[in-house]
């Protein structure tokens, strides 16, 4: 059983009451009772209830981040997010923990309204960071923007009043990425989509066919191919993309993973990389530097992101505005 204030005011002789202004540094008392109340807690072993007092202050120093993921497992990307935004909220002062919902946990999104609002009503938190592979609409946080409990959006735009969020301008990375190409003398250009329902997938699809009409280059829909964001489905793809005729000379896939995956099937085909078809990707990842050969990407800047969530997230804890940050990528090639 854990030593409470009763067994060291029973030790010293002294009230309960004595005891929690001696070990508070509240109040006076004598001398002579604080050194025989701080003797029999070092006696004891006595250790102060940090959760309870933080509670009883209505300040806990903690934070939480809610991660509604999908899939079997947590991806490169995430992982690095993740971590960026543990170092970011540690830098802050704030302890961080997580929770992940929805597919990754059980098979199938949840209600984030519901699983919101129980956190914010828990008292263990002092705000949340919310972080989610699906849509997050207002009608999900408005409660919690009527509570006026602190939260951040990380990674993905919430519009309405009192929200706070932080996203990266894939838009402007995937024209970048598509733009060098077409410097690099490319206009036979293909494309390996995410999935339909992700915006930051149709954002980079978009940022494609955009690049390339200013450009003056046809839209071709045999160049268009579809993947889910995993290596697989960018072999796929690319089996699909081998096809065509004539054949793309360059390949620009809304992630790094699929870019992999059509790596892959390129080198097993025979076709040199970046010879006969150029590959660029999405994300940044670290596995994308050591393929062979190393593929050109637009990083995502994740340490940032991390840093300016928490920052945003304290401030709101501290009684700050709502505040909404759009962060640039840029392309990196290898040298």
């Amino acid at each position: 059983m854990p030593v409470t204030i009763k067994d060291v005011a029973r030790l010293a002789g002294v009230s309960p009451a004595t005891v929690s202004l001696v070990l508070s540094g509240k109040g006076q008392v004598a001398e002579a009772t604080r050194k025989k109340v701080l003797e029999a807690a070092r006696k004891l072993g006595y250790r102060p209830n940090i959760l309870a007092r933080h509670l009883v202050k209505g300040k806990t120093n903690t934070v939480l981040l809610c991660a509604f993921i999908r899939g079997e497992k947590l991806s490169t990307f995430y992982g690095n997010l993740l971590n960026s935004l543990l170092t970011a909220v540690s830098a802050q002062g704030y302890y961080l923990q997580i929770v992940v919902k929805g597919e990754f946990y059980n098979g199938h999104p949840l209600d984030k309204r519901e699983a919101l609002l129980n956190i914010a009503h828990n008292r263990l938190f002092e705000g949340l960071i919310i972080l989610s592979h699906w849509p997050v609409h207002y009608s999900e946080v408005s409660e919690l923007v009527k509570e006026k409990f602190p939260f951040v959006v990380v990674n993905q735009r919430v519009e309405g009043d009192g929200v706070s969020y932080v996203d990266i301008d894939h838009y402007q990375g995937a024209r970048e990425a598509v733009a060098y190409l077409i410097k690099e003398g490319h206009r036979r250009i293909a494309h390996i989509r995410g999935p339909e329902d992700h915006r930051h997938a149709e954002e980079r699809y978009r940022a494609y066919m955009d690049t390339l009409l200013e450009h003056g280059i046809e839209l071709r829909k045999e160049y268009i191919a579809f993947g889910n964001f995993r290596r697989l489905s960018g072999r796929e793809a690319m089996e699909e993309l081998l096809k065509t005729n004539p054949l793309p000379t360059a390949l620009f896939a809304a992630n790094d993973k699929m870019a992999i995956g059509a790596l892959q099937v390129a080198k097993e085909k025979g076709i040199r990389v970046p010879d006969d078809l150029a590959i660029v990707g999405f994300d940044g990842i670290e596995a994308v530097k050591y393929t062979d050969p190393p593929i050109p990407t637009v990083e995502q800047p994740l340490e940032e992101l991390g840093k300016e969530a928490a920052e945003i997230l304290v401030g709101k804890i501290k009684g700050g505005e709502a505040k909404r940050v759009i962060l640039p990528c840029r392309l990196k090639v290898w040298d």
